[in-house]
This record gives C-alpha cells, structure tokens and sequence, in this order.
C-alpha cells in the first residue's frame, strides 16, 4: 500500500490578504502543482498573525505543531515542512523544536531549508535578484532590506552583502533592525544620489508598507529622502517574483528526489 504523503508549507505569515496572495499562495500552488502525489498544507509561525487574522477577519491558520498534528492524525506517513523563510533564525528553530517533539516511529518527517543556508545559496539568490534589478547607473544603488534578528543567523545578511560586493553588483544589504546611520554613511561613502529600495522579505506586508515605505518621517523611504537622496521604491516581497517560488520549489524538490 502506498503510503500517505503530505507538505506542510510553512511562513511567517502576514496579516494583510494582498501579500498572502500575491507571495505566499503563489508558492503554495506551484508545490502542489510540482507534486501531486502530495496533499499540500499551509501553516504560519507568528502566533501574533494568527491571533490577529482570528479577531479581525475571522480566519483560521495553524502553527506548524498544529498542522502537523493535524497530517499525522490524519495516518499520513511522510510529511515534508518547507518553511518559506529568508534565514534559519528563531522561526527555523520552533519548526526543528515542533519536529522533535512530535516524532514517531511510523512518520517520516523531513524539513526543508530556509533560502540562505548553504554557501552557494548567494549565488542561487543573486541570480534571482537579478531578475527584478533595474538597470543601474550613474550614482544609483539597491538597498536591499531584510528583517533581521539577534539571532546568529543575521550573519548571512552580512555574508550575501560580501558576495554581492566580491561580484560588483551596486548593491547595500541590511536590515529593518539594524543601525540606519551605518547605511547612510555606506551611501555618503559611495557617492550615492539615488536609491532604488527594495524588500528582501518574502511578503510586502506591515514591515514594507509602514516601515519602508511608508509616508510618516520614521520609515526608510522618508528619512532617505530628508537626507537628500532620490529613492525609487519596489512595493514588492521575493515570494511574488517566480525565480524566488523556483527556488523554494528547489528546496521540497531536494527532500523528495534523495
């Protein structure tokens, strides 16, 4: 009898239906698409997301330790979790933690990796970021922003930074939590006028409409512009680019063909 297998595709999440849409659903379908034996289900890590979208629009999204209850009930024997995810931080580390405590000698569970892990996923995300690069010159830069974190992972924002460097491309890479001035003095040093500013998030949710883009004086798109700076925005998260939904794709790919 064939056994029973499913993947359980799991995000930080957003509260905004737009983003989920455009970036989370789109990767979604693409899996199931790609691999129809599998039954594909979602899940979100923030727990402040799902509370928010229960209150307020009355919708329903289980954490990774719920949905994966949920595919074991069910009698399902192999389960993939591919966490959509920029870098194994503290959300990789909930979805390693719910794996080990819910083990089972008839479940095969396997987990996919963020999309910065291994060194060669710089140039896999380089290649990706090319594709929605504008033509750059004169005095323009991308400004490239992620999330950030305290956790040691942070590091592979500064390592794709090197990479982009060591390759030439005209490209800063830092994070919402990182120190603004340590950004402006990088553009001050590089004779930057213009900023092309994009989101290196998976969704273009809270964090790209208010705090990059948004109008009041604390985003990153109003304090480079008081500074002087002609900033063009890119309202959108990697997961609405396909070269990015590839590349998760990649990932459930590496877990099945072993």
């Amino acid at each position: 009898m064939e056994s029973k297998r499913a993947i359980l595709v799991i995000s930080f999440g957003s509260s905004i239906e737009e983003a989920r849409l455009k970036a989370i659903q789109p990767i979604e379908e693409l899996i199931k698409e790609s691999f129809p034996n599998y039954q594909v289900e979602r899940a979100f890590t923030s727990n402040k997301i799902i509370k928010k979208l229960k209150e307020t629009k009355g919708l329903f999204f289980d954490t990774p330790e719920e949905g994966l209850q949920k595919l074991i009930k069910k009698g399902f024997q192999e389960i993939i979790l591919q966490p959509l995810h920029i870098i194994p931080g503290f959300e990789f580390d909930k979805i390693k933690k719910t794996i080990m405590d819910n083990r089972s000698p008839s479940v095969e569970i396997r987990l996919g990796k963020p999309l910065l892990y291994d060194k060669i996923d710089y140039l896999k995300v380089m290649e990706a970021l090319q594709t929605q690069l504008p033509t750059i010159k004169g005095k323009q830069v991308v400004l490239f922003i992620g999330h950030g974190t305290n956790h040691q992972a942070n590091e592979h924002y500064y390592a794709l930074q090197t990479f982009l460097k060591e390759q030439g491309h005209p490209i800063i890479v830092s994070t919402l939590e990182a120190d603004m001035d340590q950004v402006m003095m990088q553009l001050k040093e590089g004779g930057y006028t213009e900023v092309v500013l994009m989101p290196f998030l998976l969704v273009a949710g809270d964090h790209v409409q208010n705090d990059l883009l948004g109008e009041d004086e604390y985003s990153w798109k109003s304090r480079l512009t008081s500074s002087g700076y002609l900033v063009k925005a890119y309202p959108k998260g990697l997961g609405e680019n396909p070269a990015f939904q590839a590349l998760y794709l990649q990932r459930v790919q590496e877990l099945i063909v072993r």
